[in-house]
């Protein structure tokens, strides 16, 4: 009993993802008690969305979305890999980079990859937690094979631990994310986050987007209003209307051949204006977004300390159209920065913001 209450403290071995091939994942007696739930609890965000370029790197963040049973002892965990959507089981779909002390990173074999790569007998990547945190948040580097021409999966498991010692209560979450070559147009949301969603802001990325003449900005073929227009971004806002999914995004320019590049649309893909308030207990606190989707009035949302769920209610703007804002009463809790992360619709916002609870 000793050895499985103390499994896994500084990160799992391979294979624990529950990817096709692995060996399973954290739950069902191997390391924690219980059954895994999959498709949700866990989160993958990119900061240009759902899209990568072969051999290009770019920095991921890795969150936990499941709560623990316990707010205030909870201690967090994950293991990360990515694999080819043609050959998920064996094909790796790039190399991991830990960019701190709190990630480790080792090919199949159980080996760090070294300075060089995976061998070609292991070559899949899995970055994990070096040691449980308290932080249910974690950055990385990623860089997709030089040949990649398809999907690219990412197989997620993390643990939501109650940090007390023991197995029981710990919840593992299974998720899956798929990246798609990216076309020549890059696009975030203002602010940091990633990802587009109707009646959201967008910033368009590319070269010679708006000449001499008009320019003009379509996604799943609705219109988009141009908030600036210059040669190397565009900003837009994207219809309410704007269909859901793997759309295209198309500017046009006068005198110009059209350009065009998938775009994902969620639902909401909130992004927090960075600076937030510092706001005592009991008090209500307004943050200012955008995508939070096509509001047609209040909706329930909610606000994450760390391992805390606030109740919130987001709000459009109308003075300021794809503007939205998550007003919440300020738990009493000890005065302190906490990692904060706004859900609505079943997505948070990909950030890593720090929210002061300031002193009564």
């Amino acid at each position: 009993m000793p050895v499985i209450l103390l499994a896994f403290p500084t990160g799992p071995g391979p294979g624990r993802t529950g990817a096709p091939g692995d060996t399973g994942h954290c739950a069902g007696g191997s390391c924690h008690v219980g059954a895994a739930a999959r498709g949700e609890g866990a989160a993958i965000y990119l900061p240009f969305g759902a899209f990568y370029e072969p051999g290009v790197p770019q920095r991921i963040l890795v969150h936990v979305t499941g709560q623990s049973t316990e707010p205030i002892t909870a201690r967090y965990g994950f293991q990360l890999s990515a694999r080819l959507g043609s050959n998920p089981a064996v094909g790796s779909g790039g190399a991991l980079r830990a960019l701190g002390n709190e990630i480790s990173v080792q090919c199949g074999d159980g080996r760090p990859p070294g300075a060089a790569a995976c061998p070609p007998g292991d070559p899949l990547y899995f970055a994990q937690h070096s040691r449980p945190s308290r932080e249910p948040l974690w950055e990385l580097e990623w860089t997709p094979p030089a040949d990649a021409r398809g999907p690219i999966e990412f197989y997620l498991a993390v643990n939501a631990a109650n940090g007390l010692g023991d197995q029981f209560g710990d919840r593992i979450f299974l998720n899956s994310f798929a990246a798609n070559p990216a076309g020549p147009l890059h696009v975030r949301q203002p602010f940091g986050g990633g990802g587009a969603s109707p009646n959201a802001w967008i910033e368009i990325y590319g070269n010679g987007l708006a000449g001499a003449g008009g320019v003009r900005v379509t996604v799943g073929g609705r219109e988009a209003h141009i908030g600036f227009a210059g040669p190397g971004q565009i900003n837009a806002l994207l219809a309410a209307d704007v269909p859901l999914g793997l759309q295209t995004l198309t500017v046009t320019t006068a005198g110009s051949a059209p350009i065009s590049s998938p775009i994902l649309v969620t639902a909401t893909s909130p992004s927090l204006y960075p600076e937030l308030p510092a706001v005592a207990p009991g008090r209500t606190a307004v943050l200012y977004a955008t995508g939070c989707g096509a509001l047609t009035g209040p909706a329930a949302a909610e606000l994450r300390m760390n391992n805390r769920v606030t109740p919130a209610t987001a709000y459009a703007s109308p003075a300021f159209p794809g503007l939205c804002q998550f007003q919440f009463e300020v738990p009493d809790i000890v005065p302190n920065p906490y990692l904060l992360h706004a859900c609505i619709g079943g997505r948070c916002n990909g950030q890593r913001l720090l929210f002061t609870v300031a002193e009564k």
